[in-house]
């Protein structure tokens, strides 16, 4: 029997939003990798986040939102070499799990491997204009069976009586949706290659070699500030999602 070693990210205190480096160190963000085989690395450089269960009531319908310290340790464990994130049936949202980069056009590259009925979530995020905020401009999700690029926009118009009172409330002006779906077949369980490539507005997205997505972006041209992988269930059973050998690069200007 194979040793699993595990990991608790219980030494995270961390913003969910992104890290703050001292001032004596100042890692290259436009350019980085990661195989997850360091827990400091992991500990220095990525934030958990999540809703916890316990939380979920008719004012937060998916539950209390947490990050760093406050995250459960267990959505988010090295195994083996691996990052594996963890969804559970009573979270109605899965967690998710950020590292900062900096650039305007880049790759992410990674391995992920997802089990049937699970989800990979691919997040890269940026001073997103139509929300007004930090917030994902390339929004991905992978099944076995589709991958989709979703987008964010608002419900209604930035000066509206209407997004004026959201405002107040405290309530988000957005609109999620699923922009573009295209049908794959993904194997379960098994480990695949990932390239996410974002040229101004425009997407590509190759999985195993093959292109598979491509889509218009309302707003990934903008300077980004960071990645973020998330996990997805069936709401019956404990699914993982698995990450490894994650790198950024930045993408070569055209010719």
């Amino acid at each position: 029997m194979n040793t699993i070693k595990l990991t608790l990210l219980t030494a995270l205190r961390l913003s969910p939003l992104g890290l703050v480096h001292a001032a004596d160190d100042k890692p290259d963000l436009s350019r980085w990798k990661d195989d997850f085989s360091d827990v400091t690395t992991l500990s220095k450089h990525w934030s958990s986040y999540g809703f916890l269960a316990a939380g979920i009531d008719a004012k937060n319908p998916l539950g209390k939102a947490v990050g760093g310290k406050e995250s459960r340790p267990e959505w988010w464990l090295i195994v083996d070499g691996a990052l594996r994130g963890q969804n559970f049936p009573e979270e109605k949202h899965g967690s998710g799990i950020s590292r900062d980069i900096s650039g305007k056009d880049v790759r992410l590259r990674c391995r992920f491997k997802i089990p049937a009925g699970g989800m990979a979530a691919i997040g890269i995020r940026g001073p997103n204009p139509i929300l007004e905020k930090v917030f994902n401009v390339v929004s991905l999700h992978i099944r076995t069976d589709s991958i989709v690029a979703a987008d964010n926009d608002v419900m209604h118009p930035k000066d509206s009586p209407e997004a004026a009172e959201l405002k107040k409330k405290g309530g988000w002006n957005r609109k999620f949706y699923y922009a573009k779906t295209e049908k794959v077949s993904i194997a379960p369980d098994a480990w695949h290659d990932l390239a996410v490539e974002v040229r101004g507005k425009e997407l590509r997205v190759i999985i195993d070699a093959k292109p598979v997505l491509s889509y218009t972006t309302l707003c990934g041209d903008v300077p980004k500030t960071s990645i973020g992988f998330g996990v997805g269930g069936n709401g019956k059973t404990v699914t993982a999602t698995w990450y490894d050998d994650v790198s950024i690069e930045p993408l070569e200007a055209n010719k």
